[in-house]
């Protein structure tokens, strides 16, 4: 291994046993870190270490704690030597392939259990980067002088031992986890109504089908049988209307207080609970799935024929719905919202003269999936259900490794005109939520920001095809010609794309009209699957694309004048997924007790054009109360392409309605 990767994974396990043993447990047994072949020519060498100079030191961080424990700081005072300021050749000043893999190797070890919010492996992987940070001379650009940057994240929902659950009018017991389980995207709120039993909770006008015709379910608790009639979706199929969203948003949109879900009779299917798993948003109403036995206890009790029979005869097409009689239930889901501190790691390299109060952005996201089961994250693998370790080796400790690395051959290139800020961002994967908190809460003013450059999957570099993905070539009038030079002279091929909208960190930052690329290698079919693992990294390919962001960095750092900032038309590209309409705009997933904010609005989309702005946060569609992501989706999801609908949006202090025809796809 090289000389440098080496003493760079000698410093790690040494911080990281300092996190395991200030947090109150043992360092867990490291594996092996795979290593890719030397590189045979010649071998950059390390920057010198100015023994003089005093060392920088880690600022204390919180890390989660197990369920039965206590808070406790880790991470206090780990001395890391800075660089020197001797210079270096510009020849010298490459990323080597092992000191790329080194990091990478580091991140996406198991264990940091793929570096989840929430983890303690992502705190592990915070004091990781700001080590690097420190060892590469960079200076603390976070909070109160460290080099974190904190906020509140939401977890999602978690079930409490403190929870109410009644029913009057049957004589069978009722437990959670044996006859019922909260949805994880269960409203926390209490209830208390009569049961109705509503068929499948489906209106759906195409199969003259309204499971909700002739029957007022206000306040009501509603039962429902799972999925569909079969004959909609065809063997094996179903429609969107069968979909847990639509069902329970119909049922809220009916004024129901709460909702059951069943299983269907089916043959050869037993009859399980599904497990929990807490959701960051919920749909706004206490929602629970139960056992056939107690939906059979509910039906016989209000004077019903059995479920069997009344699944037959709504799959005929017949009206099944009506309330049971003497039946009612009251409680809550038990199921509250948690939250975790999360923190974007950030370190400055100054600048020097008139222009060291502007600063280059280099960023891109260091946290990933965490433990979960494959089948959450691929809609064509619904079998496997085990959790595995995500460790998002190119997704994204490539890009995390290439912010460090360029920092380091940046800090080696000082005096620069401008300052050189390195951000990694945390919880990129739950919507943005880093780089978003840093663009309405930035460390340095953010018209001082010249310039991100953000890199998110740099790990899977096409040695053949030798292209390398730039977004956003137009998003200043500079960037055409720069970026093809750099990318030119690195011997690869471009492939560029204008627009610089797009689902990751950069975003944000061109929103605020800030010039932003994002650099990319590529999609490939470990994308969100365990498999996307240290071996499969190109070392070699992410030291290559990380010498060309450094090289585009310093020459937006070194120009006279500022790289102008361009505006290309694109539309959104999150928006009314599910039903194919198009509002126009970046919908914001953190929580507030308003509305869902909006985080972006695209030039000439729906949104823009009919008056919508940035900043607006909707808190109605129609007469759908809009408090989230998710109540934004349901409430788009019956629309087409030409349909107008009204939003209300809070803007400022005022409450403004305005009518959008929605686009298409």
């Amino acid at each position: 291994m090289h000389e440098t990767s080496m003493r760079r994974i000698l410093s790690t396990t040494a911080m990281l046993s300092v996190v395991f043993t200030l947090a109150g447990c043992e360092a867990p047994e490291s594996k092996p870190i795979t290593t890719m072949q030397h590189h045979t020519g010649p071998q950059p060498a390390a920057p010198e270490m100015a023994s003089a100079e005093p060392a920088a030191a880690v600022t204390p961080v919180e890390t989660k704690p197990a369920a039965d424990s206590t808070p406790t700081a880790v991470v206090e005072a780990v001395s890391i030597p800075s660089p020197g300021a001797k210079e270096r050749s510009a020849a010298a000043l490459k990323v080597h392939p092992d000191d790329f893999l080194a990091h990478v190797a580091v991140l996406a070890d198991d264990n940091l259990g793929g570096r989840g919010i929430g983890s303690r492996g992502i705190d592990q992987a915070a004091a990781y980067i700001a080590g690097q940070y420190a060892l590469i001379g960079a200076q603390p650009g976070g909070d109160n002088g460290t080099y974190f940057q904190e906020f509140d994240v939401a977890l999602g929902g978690k079930l409490t031992d403190e929870h109410n659950f009644a029913v009057d009018g049957i004589s069978m017991p009722i437990a959670r986890g044996t006859d019922y389980i909260p949805f994880g995207f269960s409203g926390g709120d209490s209830f208390d109504g009569e049961v109705a039993f509503v068929g499948y909770g489906i209106v759906n006008p195409e199969e003259n089908h309204d499971d909700y015709a002739g029957i007022d379910v206000t306040d009501k608790v509603v039962l429902m049988l799972r999925r569909e009639p079969p004959s909609w979706g065809g063997p094996g199929q179903t429609t969107r209307k069968a979909t847990f969203r639509n069902k329970v948003y119909t049922a809220k949109e009916k004024g129901a207080a709460a909702v059951l879900i069943v299983n269907r009779h089916d043959d050869n299917v037993e009859d399980r609970l599904m497990r929990f798993r807490a959701q960051r948003s919920d749909f706004g109403i206490p929602s629970f799935h139960i056992t056939q036995e107690m939906a059979s206890a509910l039906l016989a009790a209000g004077g019903s024929d059995a479920q069997a029979s009344l699944q037959a005869a709504a799959d005929e097409g017949q009206n099944v719905s009506r309330v049971l009689a003497g039946i009612r239930m009251s409680g809550d889901s038990g199921v509250q919202k948690s939250y975790t501190r999360e923190r974007n790691v950030i370190g400055i390299i100054p600048g020097d003269g008139p222009l060291s109060h502007e600063f280059v952005v280099i960023g891109g996201h260091y946290d990933h999936l965490g433990k979960a089961p494959t089948s959450m994250m691929l809609r064509s693998d619904r079998s496997d259900n085990t959790p595995r370790i995500h460790n998002g080796a190119d997704d994204n400790a490539s890009g995390t490794a290439g912010i460090i690395e360029s920092g380091r051959i940046l800090a080696a290139r000082r005096p620069l005109k401008r300052s050189v800020m390195l951000i990694a961002f945390t919880a990129e994967e739950v919507g943005l939520l880093g780089s978003k908190h840093y663009v309405e809460n930035p460390t340095v003013p953010l018209e001082d920001t010249v310039a991100m450059i953000n890199m998110d999957m740099i790990g899977r570099f096409d040695e053949d095809g030798q292209t390398l993905q730039v977004f956003g070539t137009k998003a200043a009038e500079e960037f055409e010609t720069m970026i093809a030079r750099h990318v030119s002279d690195a011997g690869m091929v471009l492939r560029g794309s204008e627009s610089a909208s797009g689902p990751s960190d950069h975003s944000p930052f061109y929103e605020k009209k800030i010039p932003s690329v994002h650099v990319f290698t590529g999609l490939h079919g470990d994308y969100h699957r365990p498999n996307d693992d240290v071996d499969k990294v190109n070392a070699e390919g992410g030291a290559r694309v990380t010498d060309v962001v450094a090289a585009i960095a310093y020459d937006i750092s070194e120009r006279d004048d500022r790289v102008t900032y361009n505006e290309v038309k694109a539309r959104a590209q999150v928006s009314g997924r599910r039903s194919g309409v198009v509002m126009g705009i970046m919908p914001g997933y953190a929580d507030n007790n308003v509305g869902m904010a909006i985080d972006g609005v695209s030039s000439g989309g729906p949104a823009e054009k009919a008056g919508m702005q940035t900043g607006d946060v909707i808190t109605r569609i129609g007469d759908a109360k809009i408090a989230n992501i998710q109540d934004y989706m349901a409430a788009l999801r019956n629309n087409k392409p030409g349909d107008v609908v009204k939003v209300t949006v809070r803007r400022g202090d005022s409450d403004v309605i305005i009518d959008v025809k929605l686009g298409g796809r």
